[in-house]
């Protein structure tokens, strides 16, 4: 199962989630947690029995209570999913921060199938002056019927169009 918590941004709600996933006898298998505008969002995909599973739906309103709203959603079970011989690709944008950097980047991804794993952004003030820098990290995985170095090619002339640093990852 997947769930998804948001709340405010405060002290100890990692502490509040984890614990009554581990109360209720699920094992958290991966997950992704931030801080973004204040707001503190939690993806978590675990594990547990159909019964310890209708505990922890049946007590949902305990982390409401706690003023996070949640949702539950089914996993696919990865075993039964098909998957196509890929290549991994990793890369780095950095730039002064404008619209349309995320947009262009996932646009090019998805026109050459290229399947999106993680997408990572985040603003940090440049060193010395504090203008604000764009900084987008991904990973993704390129079908091997698709040439990865035209999609690098691509990537690299939408870098230079846009006056982004791009950095292939290993």
């Amino acid at each position: 199962m997947i769930l998804f918590a948001l709340s405010k941004n405060r002290l100890g709600i990692v502490d509040e989630v984890s614990s009554y996933l581990f109360e209720r006898k699920a094992n958290i298998l991966d997950s992704r947690m931030a801080v973004m505008g204040g707001h503190f969002s939690i993806t978590c995909l675990f594990s547990c029995s159909s019964i310890e599973l209708e505990n922890i739906k049946a007590d949902m309103k305990i982390l409401t209570d706690l003023g996070l709203a949640t949702s539950l959603h089914e996993a696919d079970n990865p075993d039964s999913m098909q998957t196509e011989a890929s290549v991994p690709l990793k890369l780095e944008v950095i730039s002064m921060d404008h619209p349309g950097i995320v947009q262009n980047v996932v646009h090019i991804l998805k026109e050459n199938n290229v399947c999106i794993l993680s997408l990572d952004t985040e603003l940090k003030p440049m060193p010395h002056t504090g203008a604000p820098m764009f900084d987008l990290n991904l990973e993704a995985s390129v079908p091997e019927s698709m040439s990865i170095e035209e999609v690098k090619d691509k990537l690299e002339e939408l870098a230079s169009e846009m006056d982004l640093d791009l950095i292939f990852k290993n």
